[in-house]
């Protein structure tokens, strides 16, 4: 769980760099930026969410 915290915490400090760098120079490459970490984020927390219940599902059995 505590690399779980981990992504979460560089996901958003990457969102928050990136839409600092928006509001900087207003240029759009920010933006989809912020919006590609987002979703790599989301997919990575999604990804070992599925482990864990892997795992649990395995020690239950």
């Amino acid at each position: 769980m505590l690399v779980l915290r981990l992504i979460l915490i560089l996901v958003g400090a990457l969102i928050i760099l990136s839409l600092l760098g928006y509001a900087l120079n207003k240029d759009p490459r920010w933006l989809r930026f912020a919006g590609l970490s987002l979703k790599s984020g989301l997919a990575l927390v999604g990804l070992l969410l599925l482990a864990y219940l892997a795992e649990r599902l395995i020690l239950v059995l």
